[in-house]
C-alpha cells in the first residue's frame, strides 16, 4: 500500500499543471488559477513535425508575424522563445516565463500546416536565471537529466550541448566507421575529440541531400549546428580551414559534428573522422587491433573501477551509521541536561524529542552548495564544520558533504546531518533554539542564495551575517536575547564563560 501511495505521488509530480492544444497562426489566451505562488511557468511544446516558432508572452499576439521575430538566441521583451530548437528543427521547444494569470500563446508557421500543436504547463518553484532555461533540466521537466546551473549559466554533462543541455550526442573515435540510420529532416550529433586540427570527415554515401556541419565545445550556449551554416556531406569533406577560421583555443579539443538529412525518407549513412587524407587500409587495421586492445586494458579498469565503487559504497554506509551514532548521543546528552533541574526545587521544561514530518524538512530546508552560500553570506563563513557529525564542511573529502543546510537561526549544516537531527529534535542542533512548524512556516524562506535576499532585515546578526562582520557566538547571545526570560540558561551560562 506505502509503494502504491508513494507511485501516485511521484507520478502526480511529473504530470503538468496544464494540458491543452493549439493550431499554428492562432493565439490562445490561457487563464491560470491566480492563488498560486509560484516563481516561473514551464511551457513544453510539442510540434510534431511542423515546422514553428511558438511564443509565450504576457501581451497580445494576436497580429504579430514570424517576418516580426527578430532571431536571436535570447528571447527579448515580453516575448519568449526557443530559438535554438526552432533551428534545430526539434519536436519539442521549451521555454521559462515569470509566473502570471494569464498567458498569450501563438505557434508562428514559415508554411501552411495545420497540424495542432500539444501544450503542457508545469508550475516551477525556481526563479529564472539568466543562461539557465528550466535551472538546465531540458525537455526532461522535472527530472534534471543533462546539466547542472552553475554561476547562471548551464554546464552539460557528457553527451549533451545546447543552451539548456537539451540536444543529444554520441561520441565518435577517429578511424572508426561508424553506421546510422538519418531520419528524415532531422539533425543527429556527434561528439568528437581531437588533438590535431588536421581533420577530414570522410562519408561512403553518395547521396545528394546529405549535409554536414558542426560547433566547438567552448561557447556552445550561443551556436548549434544548423541547415544556414552548413556543408553538402561529400566523400572527403576537409574541416581544418574551417577550424582555423573559428580561430580555435589551444585548450578546447572537442567539436560536436551535426548530420542532416534533407531527405523526405530514412537514409542508412556510414562515415568516419580521420586525420589524414592519405591514410591507408592497412592503417585502419592497425587501429581496429589497436582498439581490440584497448578494449581489454578498459575492461580491466572497469573492473578495478567497480571495486573503488563497491569499497565507496561501504565507506558511505560507514559515514551514515555514524552521522546516526553522533545524534543519537547528542540527543542523549541534550536528555541529560534537559532533566538536570537549574536551581534547587527548579525543573527545566521537558522538551518533546519527536521531530518534523521528512516531508517538511526536505520542503523548508533545502541544500546549497556550501560555497555558493558563504559566497551569499560571508559571515558564516567561521561555520567549517558540521556540529553534528565533526565533519567538514569548508574542505569535504566526499562531494555529499558540500551540500549544506541553513537553520532560522542561520547555523549551518550538512543536509544530510540537519534532516537526521529534525526527524527526532525541533530544535538547532547549534544552539538549541526551539522550532515549531508555524514558526518555520512564517519565517521561511529564512535563506535566499539566489536572489541574495535575507529575510528579517531588522536583525542585527543577519545583517552582520550578509557583511562579513561576525563574530564568535555572537548568534547565540542574539537568539538567546530573543527568547523569554529564564529560557535556555545553560547556553548563557556556556557563553559568558
Amino acid at each position: 500500500m506505502i509503494i502504491f501511495t508513494s507511485i501516485l505521488i511521484y507520478f502526480g509530480y511529473c504530470l503538468p499543471n496544464y494540458q491543452g492544444t493549439t493550431l499554428p497562426d492562432t493565439q490562445q489566451i490561457i487563464k491560470l488559477n491566480q492563488t498560486q505562488n509560484f516563481d516561473s511557468l514551464i511551457i513544453k511544446f510539442y510540434k510534431g513535425g511542423a515546422n514553428v516558432l511558438c511564443l509565450a508572452s504576457t501581451i497580445d499576439q494576436d497580429q504579430t508575424k514570424i517576418s516580426d521575430i527578430e532571431f536571436t538566441n535570447n528571447s527579448k521583451g515580453s516575448q519568449v522563445y526557443d530559438y535554438q530548437s526552432y533551428q534545430a528543427n526539434s519536436e519539442y521547444q521549451l521555454v521559462q516565463i515569470g509566473y502570471i494569470a494569464m498567458i498569450y500563446i501563438k505557434c508562428l508557421q514559415s508554411n501552411q500546416n495545420q497540424q495542432p500543436i500539444n501544450i503542457e504547463i508545469y508550475y516551477s518553484e525556481n526563479q529564472i536565471t539568466l543562461g539557465c532555461i528550466n535551472d538546465c533540466n531540458g525537455y526532461n521537466y522535472p527530472e534534471i537529466m543533462n546539466s547542472v546551473c552553475v554561476s547562471e549559466s548551464c554546464h552539460c554533462l557528457d553527451g549533451a550541448f545546447g543552451q539548456f543541455c537539451q540536444f543529444q550526442s554520441s561520441q565518435i573515435s577517429s578511424n572508426v566507421l561508424t553506421s546510422i540510420t538519418l531520419e528524415s529532416h532531422k539533425w543527429k550529433y556527434f561528439q568528437f575529440q581531437f588533438s590535431s586540427i588536421d581533420i577530414n570527415l570522410f562519408s561512403q554515401n553518395q547521396e545528394e541531400q546529405l549535409y554536414y556541419s558542426f560547433v566547438l565545445k567552448q561557447n556552445p550556449q550561443l551556436q548549434i549546428p544548423t541547415l544556414e551554416d552548413s556543408h553538402k556531406l561529400m566523400s572527403i569533406n576537409d574541416i581544418q580551414q574551417q577550424l582555423q577560421s573559428k580561430q580555435i583555443d589551444t585548450y578546447v579539443d572537442i567539436i560536436y559534428i551535426g548530420l542532416y538529412n534533407n531527405q523526405s525518407q530514412a537514409i542508412d549513412i556510414q562515415f568516419k573522422v580521420i586525420t589524414s587524407e592519405e591514410e591507408q587500409e592497412s592503417t585502419f587495421e592497425r587501429n581496429k587491433i589497436i582498439i581490440i586492445v584497448t578494449g581489454c586494458v578498459v575492461g580491466s579498469l572497469l573492473l578495478f573501477a567497480f571495486g573503488l565503487s563497491a569499497l565507496k559504497s561501504r565507506q558511505q554506509r560507514q559515514f551514515q551509521l555514524q552521522i546516526q551514532e553522533a545524534i543519537r548521543r547528542n540527543l542523549s546528552q541534550v536528555q541529560e541536561l534537559d532533566q538536570q533541574p537549574q536551581n534547587p526545587g527548579q525543573q527545566l521544561p521537558q522538551i518533546n524529542h519527536k521531530g518534523f514530518a521528512l516531508r517538511f524538512i526536505k520542503d523548508h530546508f533545502k541544500g546549497h552548495n556550501y560555497e555558493k552560500i558563504i559566497k551569499a553570506y560571508p559571515g558564516l563563513s567561521q561555520f567549517e564544520e558540521c556540529v553534528v557529525c565533526l565533519e567538514q564542511m569548508k574542505k569535504p573529502s566526499t562531494k555529499q558533504l558540500k551540500i549544506c543546510s541553513v537553520s532560522p537561526c542561520f547555523h549551518i549544516f550538512h543536509t544530510l546531518c540537519l534532516e537526521e537531527w529534525l526527524l527526532r529534535q525541533k530544535n538547532c542542533p547549534f544552539c538549541r533554539t526551539e522550532y515549531t512548524r508555524k514558526k518555520i512556516i512564517k519565517d521561511y524562506p529564512w535563506l535566499e542564495v539566489n536572489t541574495i535576499r535575507v529575510n528579517n532585515t531588522d536583525s542585527t546578526y543577519l545583517s552582520r551575517m550578509k557583511n562579513n562582520q561576525d563574530k564568535n557566538n555572537e548568534s547565540q547571545i542574539e537568539f538567546v536575547k530573543q527568547q523569554p526570560e529564564g529560557q535556555f540558561p545553560n547556553q548563557m551560562e556556556e557563553i559568558n564563560e
